[in-house]
């Protein structure tokens, strides 16, 4: 499949008819060239080209069309505005009886300039196209927008006439199914500098939109569509079956996991539409940041917050390490006298051992005269006439046990508590005291520093914010804040529902296919039924093997492109294609066998994974359709650009076209490389605000 020729007409910078071909090749030639300075209109001709295609779902397509239509307030007003200015002002002064004429009647033959302003258009016309049962030489597909009328509408012609099966199946059903489906869109439509957000699919919804792409460019969605189809075939069978019981309980239950995928794409729907606001809104507060810098501040409202916050903190760290220091304090005059207070301890360690040793000896002296006293009162009445002797022997014996009293005079007299409390002073100043008072200081120093810098940071800007200028910059930017905020918070809660929701899908279709086994058939429906789930085991099977099959081969290809494009020998030493039901990751290897954090590639090895990716599915699915590239070498350097041009764009597509930004996204060096390969240059002209394509020779290019 080829592009024969593109037709813009009033749609934005290009007012009236302008009309860009390409050239078949018979010279191995399929590059073609359209460049043009910054503004005049490369990225609105890929914008046409997605809106011709998909209409209101170019917005799942490009991101940069998203926000777009979301800074319009939505696909109707992005309509209104796609109106060349020149063409609108003409409309516009047209009387209001005339506009409500057109409204109400339409056009009359009169009205011929009137409708030539009023309606914008794109018209693509394919050719070297083969659709099984449709022999037919070109296909051209037309979208088109009336201003007054504010409608749109799109045509599919077939050798340039209205086709029976495009009207029956719809012609956006056909452009999706015929020409190239909507999910794989951005593997052939790419921007190189944003393409390194494949490189990042860190999110479930990452991984999911890269499986949901996965499946469609290898040919897998419609074996899958095909079981879906045979499943639904199979409920319908019980659904007429004569057990009323059993019907109506399936019945419940189907009517019940339509309305649960309702609310299931209404909450994905919501999801989609508010973080399609939420990138604009980011955008737009970049915007308002990049504002303040120019205007000499440079700190967010979230920074300001947090700067207040560690402000706070740094004063209640403040009173902290102040009553910490006090508790310090009352013990520094003994840390001042040094060896005093230890000759004090040693003096207070002496008393307090003697006079512990003192009332030691009291105590056993005490404790030996009254046994004494007990003995002898027990004893000396039995021994009569022998009394005064045993008297005499036990005071003896007890008497050598006893000790002499201490008589040592203490300076200090101190009892066990006040003895515990100055040992435990003594060990604090002469152990941890210096070092924890010397950590408190530091961090008292510190905590100074940082309160000091806050104060001066937000003193600045409270000075700075005296400004008209940047008070009313900042106003903006913190409303767009609040709005971001609440929709991030509005994500979220949808994420939550989500779960919520796909939960209980899951178990109603647990519930569906437990009912399906019981419910009985009709007669009629026995072998039909028994038939349809003998082919959906086949293509159970089927599937298995062609996912990996596909698996194994993307897995080899992606490593053998990286390779080739890397000017690092052996760079990746495996690639694993990981399937899973959240979705698709692939993990780079080195040879040795560690994993590559794709996170941890530099944005020009980041680039060339995800254009290896780019050209490995599109190498699987074996799907014809020209690639458009936004962008071209950014970020490569010469190495990688030179492999990128010689190895990349004559093999991913028969028909490359490229946009490049001269003498910085192609370079003259560059431009010699490519010359064998280019098949024809355009250059986007710009001339009061209406800007144009002029054909050149490649020759000319860089000085036209």
């Amino acid at each position: 499949m080829r592009i024969q020729d593109i037709t813009l007409t009033n749609f934005r910078l290009y007012k009236g008819v302008n009309k860009i071909s390409f050239p078949q090749d018979d010279e191995g030639k399929n590059i073609y060239l359209i460049s043009g300075e910054n503004g005049f209109g490369k990225t609105t001709f890929l914008h046409s080209l997605l809106w011709c295609l998909y209409g209101r779902l170019m917005a799942e397509i490009d991101d940069t069309a998203r926000k777009e239509i979301s800074n319009s307030g939505g696909y109707p007003s992005f309509l209104i505005g796609n109106l060349n200015n020149n063409a609108r002002q003409y409309v516009e002064s047209i009387g209001a009886d005339t506009l409500a004429r057109i409204k109400r009647s339409g056009y009359t033959p009169d009205d011929e300039d009137i409708q030539a302003n009023s309606v914008y258009s794109i018209a693509i016309k394919f050719t070297d196209i083969s659709i099984p049962s449709i022999p037919c030489q070109t296909i051209t597909i037309i979208r088109s927008y009336d201003f007054i009328k504010q409608n749109d509408s799109v045509e599919v012609l077939i050798d340039n006439q209205r086709n029976e099966l495009a009207q029956s199946i719809g012609n956006d059903v056909f452009i999706n199914d015929f020409i190239l489906n909507k999910d794989i869109a951005r593997f052939f439509f790419f921007d190189s500098e944003r393409i390194v957000a494949l490189a990042e699919t860190n999110t479930v919804d990452d991984r999911r939109r890269l499986a949901s792409a996965y499946n469609e460019v290898l040919g897998v969605k419609k074996y899958e569509d095909l079981k879906h189809n045979l499943e639904a075939l199979r409920l319908k069978f019980r659904k007429r079956t004569s057990d009323v019981v059993s019907r109506n309980k399936l019945n419940a239950l189907l009517d019940k996991q339509e309305d649960l995928q309702g609310d299931l794409q209404d909450i994905l729907d919501g999801i989609a539409e508010r973080e399609g606001t939420l990138s604009s809104l980011r955008l737009r507060d970049k915007e308002y940041q990049e504002k303040l810098l120019r205007e000499g501040q440079g700190m967010t409202m979230d920074e300001y917050e947090r700067q207040k916050a560690v402000l706070e903190k740094a004063r209640t760290n403040d009173a902290i390490i102040k009553e910490k220091l006090r508790d310090f304090i009352e013990y520094a005059p003994f840390a001042i006298i040094g060896d005093l207070l230890k000759q004090t301890m040693t003096e207070i360690t002496k008393d307090y051992n003697a006079a512990k040793a003192a009332q030691n000896i009291a105590n056993q002296n005490g404790l030996l005269q009254e046994i004494y006293d007990q003995l002898i009162g027990k004893l000396v009445p039995l021994a009569g006439t022998n009394g005064p002797k045993m008297q005499a022997a036990v005071h003896e014996v007890l008497d050598s046990f006893k000790e002499e009293e201490l008589t040592h005079e203490p300076l200090l007299s101190v009892n066990r508590d006040e003895y515990n409390e100055s040992q435990a002073i003594f060990a604090n100043l002469t152990t941890t005291y210096r070092v924890e008072f010397e950590h408190l200081a530091d961090d008292n120093k510190k905590n100074k520093q940082v309160m000091s810098r806050v104060q001066q940071k937000l003193s600045s800007m409270q000075a700075n914010e005296s400004d008209e200028i940047i008070k009313q910059i900042r106003a903006q930017k913190s409303e767009i804040e609040q709005r971001i905020k609440k929709l991030e918070e509005e994500i979220r809660a949808l994420y939550a529902q989500q779960g919520s929701v796909s939960q209980s899908l899951n178990t109603c279709k647990k519930q569906i296919a437990e009912l399906s086994k019981k419910v009985s058939l009709d007669d009629s429906d026995v072998k039909k039924d028994a038939l349809a789930n003998e082919l959906i085991e086949s293509l159970d099977t089927f599937l298995r093997n062609l996912k990996e099959e596909k698996k194994v081969s993307l897995e080899r290809r992606l490593k053998g492109i990286m390779n080739a494009l890397m000017h690092k020998e052996d760079f990746i030493g495996n690639v694993a294609v990981d399937v899973q039901e959240d979705g698709l990751d692939i993990v780079l290897y080195t040879p040795s066998g560690k994993i590559i954090r794709k996170e941890s590639l530099s944005k020009g090895e980041q680039q060339l994974y995800a254009t290896s990716l780019l050209k490995a599915l599109v190498e699987e699915s074996g799907i014809e359709f020209p690639v458009f590239i936004d962008s071209p070498l950014q970020k490569f350097d010469k190495s990688h650009s030179s492999k990128i041009i010689t190895e990349f764009y004559p093999s991913i597509s028969k028909q490359v076209v490229l946009f490049p930004l001269l003498h910085k996204e192609l370079t003259e060096e560059e431009l010699e490389i490519m010359k064998p390969l280019v098949k024809s240059a355009y250059l986007i002209k710009n001339d009061v605000e209406q800007s144009y394509f002029k054909p050149v020779l490649v020759d000319k290019l860089m000085n036209d």
